[in-house]
Parts: structure tokens; C-alpha cells; sequence
């Protein structure tokens, strides 16, 4: 007689949890069109039919994913004053090891995309343009806010290709107080 093998006990938050990593993994490495439910459920280590009992359907997951994402006044803050020295010590930060990168990537990979691609524009203007529009104020905030992004954005993929600006303390100083005076400029009013 065999003994009966001990019963795995099941955790939704965890595999939810996983599925969710995996397919920001995913979305990250290549667009929203080319990622498939069963690629997503092998690299979270479960049954594809997991991923639509807990998100539904791709599309629902996908939504997810853009919704895990850091929100813009959580990683600069929500307080007009400062901001442009904020965004360029976080823009110039000799630790920072692409923290955001992946949301950028999963952006960038799925903007085209007919199907993720209003997902994306609409998770900008809620998580960055519509937030940030709000702290700035005033006539044209949301167009000044697509423009902070748009030069957040621009440094952030530039430094992750071509690497830190520069090493040299002095310089970066420098570096820092003219992208301040350039953000200062950006949501300046029109």
C-alpha cells in the first residue's frame, strides 16, 4: 500500500502574485502582441488556464501589469516645489540601476500595438500626465506634464543605453542644475 502524497497547499495571492511577475517579465522582453497566455503560465510555473480564472482574459492581465507599475508622483513626489531639483537628482542618481526600466520597456514594447496600445496612453495619462498635470497647474498643465514626461523619459532610456552621464562629482552638479533649470523650463506655463 502507498502512502498518499501530502497535499500542496493552495496560495491564489502567491500564483496571482507569479503570473503577474511573469508577464511583467514578459511584456518587458518583447510587445504586448507578442507574448502568449501559455508563455506567461510556464514562466510563473502554472496551467495557462490559471492565468484566465484569475485575470480573465491577455488583455485583463495586461491592464494589471500597467496598473503594478510605479506611479509617477510616487517615485518624484507630489509637491510642486522642489520638483525640478527631485526629477534630476532621480534622473542623475549614480545607484539607480534602471529601477523604472522595465516600465518604460513594457511602454515602449506595447505603444504600437492595436489592441494594448490605447491601454498604454491610457495608463500614462492616469499613472504620470494627468497626476503630474494636476501639481502643475494652470493653462496647458496637461501638455506641459506630457512634456516632463517626454524628457524624463528621453534620460532615462539614454542613460540605460549609453550608461551614466559621468563620475566626475563636480560635473554632475552641473549636470543636475541644468536639467532642473530644463524641467523648471518644462512646466513652466506656455
Amino acid at each position: 500500500m502507498t502512502q498518499a502524497q501530502p497535499v500542496r497547499r493552495r496560495d491564489s495571492a502567491a500564483t496571482k502574485a507569479a503570473i503577474n511577475a511573469a508577464a511583467r517579465t514578459l511584456f518587458a522582453r518583447d510587445s504586448y502582441d507578442n507574448v502568449g497566455i501559455r508563455e506567461i503560465a510556464s514562466l510563473a510555473g502554472v496551467d495557462a488556464a490559471l492565468v484566465s480564472r484569475y485575470f480573465g482574459s491577455k488583455e485583463e492581465l495586461f491592464a494589471e501589469v500597467l496598473c503594478s507599475g510605479e506611479r509617477g508622483e510616487d517615485v518624484i513626489g507630489s509637491e510642486l516645489e522642489g520638483l525640478p531639483e527631485r526629477v534630476a537628482d532621480l534622473l542623475l542618481d549614480p545607484d539607480d540601476e534602471g529601477k523604472q526600466i522595465d516600465d518604460m520597456l513594457i511602454i515602449l514594447n506595447s505603444s504600437s500595438s492595436p489592441t494594448a496600445g490605447g491601454m498604454v496612453r491610457d495608463s500614462i495619462n492616469e499613472r504620470f500626465h494627468g497626476p503630474f498635470a494636476e501639481i502643475i497647474g494652470g493653462e496647458n498643465a496637461h501638455i506641459r506634464a506630457q512634456l516632463l514626461g517626454a524628457m524624463l523619459l528621453g534620460v532615462s532610456i539614454s542613460r540605460q543605453t549609453s550608461g551614466n552621464f559621468s563620475t566626475d562629482p563636480d560635473l554632475l552638479l552641473t549636470l543636475k542644475k541644468r536639467i532642473a533649470d530644463i524641467v523648471a523650463l518644462a512646466i513652466s506655463p506656455l
